[in-house]
């Protein structure tokens, strides 16, 4: 498992982590139901685990590269969420990634969920 990593919640929000301590800043024990989805820097899919008395989140590959899937998740995030477009998809997938969780980064929110 790689980082950078993406997280995308049942609202479509998506969430860039670029190491653990981010991951874990970002989550919580109750906030894992939520997440729909997740990939790691090569597009893998994850799964998230409790790990631990202290509830620490791990992320584990679940299986094969699947860009369709993050860029489709990626394409809703901005769609709803920002007046931008969707980065441009790029190989191999660390550089997606890592594009999309800066573009992520970069760019303002809307204040409502566009439809």
């Amino acid at each position: 498992m790689g980082f950078p990593c993406l997280l995308v919640d049942d609202d479509g929000w998506v969430m860039p982590c670029a190491d653990d301590n981010e991951l874990q800043g970002l989550t919580e024990p109750d906030f894992i139901d939520d997440i729909v989805a997740a990939f790691d820097s090569s597009a893998r899919p994850l799964e998230l685990h409790l790990v631990g008395k202290g509830q620490v989140i791990a992320l584990r590959p679940t299986g094969v590269p699947r860009p369709d899937e993050l860029a489709a998740h990626a394409q809703a995030y901005f769609h709803r969420w920002t007046d931008r477009e969707v980065p441009a998809a790029a190989q191999p997938a660390l550089t997606c990634v890592a594009e999309i969780a800066a573009a992520v980064h970069d760019t303002p929110v809307r204040r409502r969920r566009r439809s």
